[in-house]
Order: C-alpha cells, then structure tokens, then sequence
C-alpha cells in the first residue's frame, strides 16, 4: 500500500519534472515569436502600441479602431480581420498575410507592407501616404479613396492597378 507521503513525494516529482520541461521549452524557443502578454493586451484593449506580434495568428479577428502605433506584425496573419478605421502608423507589416483584411479607413501612414498580401482586403478611404509597397500584392483589392501620396516602391503594374481602381495621389505614372 502506498502512503499518503509516499503519493504525494509522486505527485510532487511529476509536477516538478513538467514544469522544468515547460521552463526548458520556452526558454529554448526562438525570440522572434510574438508576445502572449502583448497579444492579450491587444484582443483585450484593443491598444497595443510598439507591440511584438510577429508570426501571430489573428485571422478574423476584431481590431475595428485598434491602436497599432508602431506595431510589429512581420510575417503574421490577418486573413479575414476588420481593422477598418485602426491606427497603424509606422507598423511593420512585411510579409504578412492580409487577404481579404477589411481596413476601410485605417491609417497606415508610414506602414510596411513589402511583400504583404493585400488580395480581396478592402483599403477604401484608408490613408497610406508614405507607406513602403515594395512586392505588395493588390490582386483584387478594393483601393478606391486610398490616398497614396508619397507611397514607396510601387511599380508600374501596380500604380496602374491603383490609379485605375480609384485610389488617390498615386505618382509617377501617366494614363
């Protein structure tokens, strides 16, 4: 028969080994990953300024007026996210997944978007003056009222895509 010392000495050493696994694990992983306390403050705020949320899964998320003020949001994916009327100034959002992101009237001023997948996202109204496009794809993105003015790295295909779809202060190419 065992004691009750003897189970609970048991239970002890089994409690001990997992958390010195989960410690090692998560000390082990890379420190390029978002961050759990950033992305709660988010979904729970709506406010997470300079924020780490690199490689995050926000698909269909609820972010309408968030503020993303300098956010980091490299390589994460929004698919299917409402983040119309947000604040994004100055966040960095290369290589992310944004189809059919809704950011009717969001302020990207400043943003990152090289190499971003825009198709099917709905940028209407939005302002992205001096937003850095370089690779961005617009595949089917509604851009009309999306001011451009001083937008960076856009090639020709792409300022036709936008100066025939209604999008605004698109430079540096004639019709």
């Amino acid at each position: 028969m065992n004691s009750p010392g003897r189970v609970f000495n048991i239970v002890t050493f089994v409690f001990t080994a997992v958390y010195i696994q989960i410690v090692f694990f998560s000390l082990s992983q890379p420190v390029y990953g978002y961050d759990d306390v950033e992305l709660i403050e988010l979904l729970q705020t709506n406010n997470c300024k300079n924020c780490n949320l690199q490689s995050a899964d926000l698909r269909g998320v609820n972010l309408i007026g968030a503020c993303l003020i300098s956010a980091k949001l490299m390589n994460a994916d929004l698919e299917g996210a409402d983040i119309s009327t947000a604040n994004l100034i100055g966040a960095n959002l290369n290589g992310t997944n944004l189809k059919y992101v809704n950011f009717e009237g969001a302020n990207l001023m400043h943003a990152k978007l090289g190499g971003a997948d825009l198709s099917g996202a709905n940028l209407a109204g939005a302002d992205l003056r001096d937003a850095s496009l370089r690779g961005a794809n617009f595949n089917n993105t509604n851009v009309k009222s999306a001011d451009f003015m001083w937008a960076k790295y856009l090639n020709n295909e792409q300022k036709y895509y936008l100066k025939k779809n209604g999008a605004l202060n698109v430079s540096g190419l004639t019709m």
